[in-house]
């Protein structure tokens, strides 16, 4: 009898990005309405953490599902400022802005915030994968 050989599928788990991206949604939800070094903080140490999350929990391609977790993170901020312009709409408190600031500044967030969850995956990635394997 042959040992069973585990393959990486190429398919993402969309388990971990929700995951990873609830936590790193989470600092672009308390960043919003920050000054700009607050708001990148945030977001660094959130995207960080729900990279590393995504790609603890992920089978493979770890630094994959974290990148997936920060766009993940973008879509659950979008849900959450719309609602809360519907709130607002309603007579509620004022929303928050989808991107504050610029456009630029939205970029130069955006890419920060990636560039944190990415390195939260290949974290996972480095801690995860055995000894003599590529984790492919």
């Amino acid at each position: 009898m042959a040992p069973l050989a585990l393959r990486p599928t190429a398919r993402i788990d969309p388990i971990p990005v929700a995951w990873g991206g609830l936590v790193a949604s989470i600092g672009l939800m308390a960043g919003s309405g920050r000054d700009w070094p607050l708001r990148l903080a945030a977001a660094a140490l959130t995207f960080g953490v729900g990279g590393f999350l995504a790609g603890v929990r992920a089978d493979a391609r770890r630094p994959l599902h974290a990148l997936a977790a920060g766009v993940a993170a973008y879509v659950i901020h979008a849900c959450f400022v719309v609602i809360a312009r519907v709130i607002d709409a309603l007579g509620g408190p004022d929303a928050p802005a989808f991107l504050p600031g610029s456009g630029r500044d939205a970029v130069i967030a955006a890419a920060w915030a990636l560039a944190a969850a990415l390195v939260g995956g290949l974290l996972a990635h480095a801690w995860l994968t055995p000894a003599g394997r590529s984790g492919r």
